[in-house]
């Protein structure tokens, strides 16, 4: 335990005084790994295990925005060429029913990854009660589901297509779910 004490104040000093991230995370992964090391104790109250993990936390955050950015920048150029087609996707979201939707996707825009799996029957689709519909619609989201995608095969327009596709099937969803 000394030890993984001493690393968490040597790694708040290298966040805090010394302004080196890269070595402060290095060294406060090492104290967490150490406290989690003395299992079944608990060091969770502990003050520098809670400064250690604080500031993982705060670097883990700083990563993922970075991340989200990155991908956001990306997806503009996609998003640009795919507009004529979002703006079809967002009307026919907005005037067609589920099963209307689903039947436009299936026969005009079906699944090009996974088709091994891929099996709707669109007559079925059109003739589906309101109960079954939920179902339907869970099983597009998972067909269009943008990390089956590899971008090595499909390319990565087609990938922010089935984001955009899952983004609009998941909020008629959602809507579903609170009726």
């Amino acid at each position: 335990e000394q030890e993984a004490i001493s690393l968490s104040k040597l790694g708040v000093l290298y966040h805090k005084v010394l302004l080196q991230k890269g070595r402060a995370k290095e060294v406060l992964m090492r104290a967490l790994q150490l406290a989690k090391s003395l299992q079944p104790r608990n060091l969770s109250e502990e003050e520098w295990f809670k400064d250690a993990s604080s500031i993982i936390s705060e670097y883990q955050e700083e990563q993922k925005r970075k991340e989200e950015r990155e991908w956001q920048n990306t997806r503009k150029k996609y998003l640009a060429s795919l507009k004529p087609k979002l703006d079809v996707l967002e009307k026919n979201m907005d005037k067609l029913s589920i099963q209307k939707i689903l039947v436009w996707l299936y026969t005009e825009h079906p699944p090009k990854h996974g088709t091994r799996r891929f099996d709707v029957n669109v007559k079925q689709i059109a003739k589906a009660p309101g109960d079954a519909l939920k179902k339907l619609l869970a099983k597009a989201i998972v067909f269009y589901h943008p990390d089956k995608i590899d971008v090595e095969v499909h390319g990565m327009e087609y990938k922010v297509w089935s984001e955009e596709i899952v983004k609009n099937l998941t909020a008629k969803y959602e809507m579903m779910k609170g009726c």
